[in-house]
């Protein structure tokens, strides 16, 4: 072997040494590095999970990073607090979401969803949540001035809007941008049946008006109290005990107004 294949072979065997030592390096740098911020760890605890990156199976570790991704996401949009409350791993016919609730907030009422599109970006209803309050407090203004009475009660879900800015909402803003969905409670004593299709024709033409669209339960209750419904049990003042008739309203994007009597 002459002396010149013998110096190629010497510099590639240095190169591979050298490389070699390189890539130890950097795996043992990758190592030491934290994989975890102090959110996720003490999130990590909270969930009864260990807080070493490398002590988490690869399910655990791809949602933990994609759960930060998502509050963060939420949080820097929004410039408030969010609580996590859950979180689906993308599925063969769903796409991946995080729910959580604003600083301050109610699961019953304000669970907001984000959802991880086809192109990698978020989408969220936060909005949706934001002009709740509103929309529902409008809502109960107006049937409260109808019967000139606080013996009824309004719960309402917001499905869409299509506001641009869920800041210094008042009720000029919500006209022509909410669907909805509400469930209304009225004392027997204000309201009889023939009434209630009188109240049922002028509150969805209230709601045209304010170009709602809308889908409405109207409840006609007795033997109740009526500001001891809630959110959590409005559904128990269905029965035989507390309802006495109830109809169904409906406001349509096109302006249409059907009312089930």
């Amino acid at each position: 072997m002459n002396k010149i294949k013998k110096k190629i072979i010497i510099l590639q065997l240095m190169a591979l040494i050298i490389g070699g030592y390189g890539c130890e390096m950097k795996k043992e740098k990758v190592k030491q590095e934290p994989r975890l911020n102090e959110w996720q760890k003490e999130f990590l605890a909270e969930q009864g999970l260990p807080t070493e990156y490398s002590e988490l199976n690869i399910t655990q570790q791809l949602s933990v990073d994609a759960i930060y991704e998502m509050i963060m996401y939420l949080e820097e949009k929004y410039g408030i607090g969010f609580e996590y409350t859950g979180y689906v791993r993308p599925q063969i016919l769903e796409k991946e979401y995080m729910t959580a609730i604003p600083e301050g907030g109610n699961a019953k009422t304000d669970t907001v969803t984000v959802t991880r599109e086809d192109d990698g970006t978020f989408t969220d209803d936060y909005p949706n949540i934001a002009v709740r309050p509103y929309y529902e407090q409008m809502i109960t203004d107006y049937i409260k001035d109808y019967f000139n009475s606080d013996k009824i009660k309004v719960f309402s879900t917001v499905t869409e809007t299509s506001l641009e800015s869920v800041e210094n909402i008042d009720n000029e803003m919500l006209e022509k941008k909410i669907s909805a969905t509400n469930v209304i409670f009225i004392h027997s004593n204000l309201c009889s049946k023939d009434m209630l299709v009188k109240f049922a024709t002028d509150y969805t033409e209230w709601m045209k008006e304010h170009n709602f669209v809308s889908t409405n339960r109207i409840n006609i209750v007795f033997n109740v109290d009526i500001p001891n419904i809630n959110y959590s049990n409005l559904s128990d003042y269905y029965d035989k005990e507390h309802l006495k008739f109830d109809l169904l309203c409906y406001v349509k994007s096109s302006g249409e107004i059907i009312i089930n009597k």
